[in-house]
């Protein structure tokens, strides 16, 4: 690759490469790289021969490929002369002299393949590849990696499975057709099915919901990362939401001290178990936060106990938070102090170290066998509200409040040798000893 200047302005110069002689019958590329840096002339010379290369191999592969090589040679292609690439009504639209300029730069010889590419390349002769609903959740997951960075093969498995769930729930309602086939009446097909099942099967109106949040969010960004000319089908469809119904309720103070902290109250339950329970009763961690945590998260040796919650790696195990907020350390008092000792004289989480699921399925199953539950739709979780709603009733601080619980908040952070002190004496008001 090269680049040289002719009356100030820089040009790309390459020569064919043997290996291409046979899809581009040109001997030499000369293009105007419209700039007359030689900063900017570099940056540039090295996206094109980037470009052009994948192009080549692109018409190399084409009899292997099919009409998807073939369509993104064509756009490839497009790209590499200065062009967007436009459909053929696009282009037909275009100024007489727009259309002119993409006629002059298809080349003159033999090879029709060659030909047949760049000219489908600038005037918009490709026919675009039929992508089924069922691989397009695929196309979007190559597309978007930066999604999935940091994340630990757990918290991987729960950020794709509702959303492979949303791209099959719509495959069952309007079939696994051609994605630039979707229409607005597929949308409300699928939000018609949601309806009759929120209304015959008692289905949370927040549960469909997900599934139009996240098929919009896959459609839309699979559409712009494309370059695809397509209105989003899954817009503005979400179902009214009853905030009684998908509310998590607390468990009253009186439930936790005289039920949830009896002697043997879980029985035979699992030990590791029952003790991050106690653990979260005057945390407010999320169990997932807890279950996350290695043994050297658990600080004793401290004028004033803790548990860090923050992201790590520690070779094929990534941990990432919730979100940036949610790293913090918190007091361990009480009842969740003594679990927390008996905890690390174990070795710390083991059978349940990063299984949050798992560890829920477990102490929710107990909880029904052992009525521990103060109504049927309180769960483990429920503790994390009991903890907020407990901060609220004891007057806590709100950015004390906040930072207990890994809220967003646009604060200072408290101040070194304080920041601990604090939060033990504003935990010790309620805590269960």
């Amino acid at each position: 690759m090269a680049h040289t200047i002719s009356r100030g302005m820089y040009y790309f110069v390459k020569r064919v490469p043997k290996r291409y002689a046979s899809v581009d019958p040109r001997s030499r590329i000369q293009l105007s790289l419209k700039t007359e840096s030689p900063d900017v002339a570099q940056r540039k010379s090295l996206i094109i021969e980037e470009r052009l290369v994948a192009y080549w191999e692109a018409l190399l592969a084409e009899d292997h490929e099919g009409a998807k090589v073939h369509y993104e040679a064509a756009v490839n292609f497009a790209e590499v002369q200065g062009y967007t690439y436009l459909s053929l009504e696009e282009v037909v639209a275009e100024p007489l002299g727009g259309l002119l300029n993409r006629i002059e730069v298809i080349p003159e010889g033999e090879q029709s393949k060659t030909v047949s590419v760049v000219a489908d390349g600038l005037l918009g002769g490709a026919d675009k590849p039929i992508l089924k609903v069922s691989r397009l959740y695929e196309e979007y997951l190559d597309l978007t990696p930066d999604l999935l960075l940091g994340k630990s093969d757990d918290q991987i498995r729960k950020w794709k499975n509702p959303r492979q769930k949303a791209i099959n729930n719509l495959i069952a309602v309007v079939g696994d057709k051609n994605v630039h086939e979707l229409s607005r009446d597929d949308g409300l097909k699928l939000r018609e099915w949601w309806m009759d099942r929120v209304v015959d099967e008692g289905k949370k109106p927040s549960t469909a919901n997900k599934d139009f949040t996240h098929l919009s969010k896959i459609f839309s960004t699979w559409r712009d990362l494309k370059q695809e000319q397509l209105a989003n089908p899954f817009l503005q469809l979400r179902l009214a939401q009853n905030d009684l119904q998908d509310h998590r309720p607390s468990f009253s103070r009186d439930w936790i001290r005289t039920v949830l902290l009896a002697p043997d109250a879980f029985g035979v339950t699992n030990e590791e178990a029952v003790l991050v329970f106690k653990i979260l009763i005057n945390t407010g961690l999320r169990p997932s936060e807890l279950l996350g945590a290695k043994l050297e998260h658990f600080v004793l040796e401290h004028d004033v106990p803790h548990i860090r919650v923050e992201e790590y790696s520690d070779g094929a195990i990534k941990r990432k938070l919730k979100t940036r907020w949610s790293e913090r350390e918190v007091p361990l008092v009480g009842v969740s102090l003594d679990a927390t000792k008996r905890i690390v004289a174990r070795g710390g989480v083991q059978t349940y170290y990063l299984k949050a699921d798992r560890w829920g399925a477990l102490i929710n199953k107990a909880m029904v066998e052992r009525k521990l539950k103060e109504t049927e739709r309180h769960t483990p979780y429920s503790l994390r509200h009991s903890f907020e709603e407990s901060m609220l009733e004891a007057g806590v601080d709100h950015r004390l409040r906040v930072e207990l619980m890994g809220h967003a908040y646009n604060r200072p952070k408290y101040g070194e040798g304080g920041s601990l002190e604090l939060k033990r004496e504003a935990i010790s008001r309620f805590a269960f000893v």
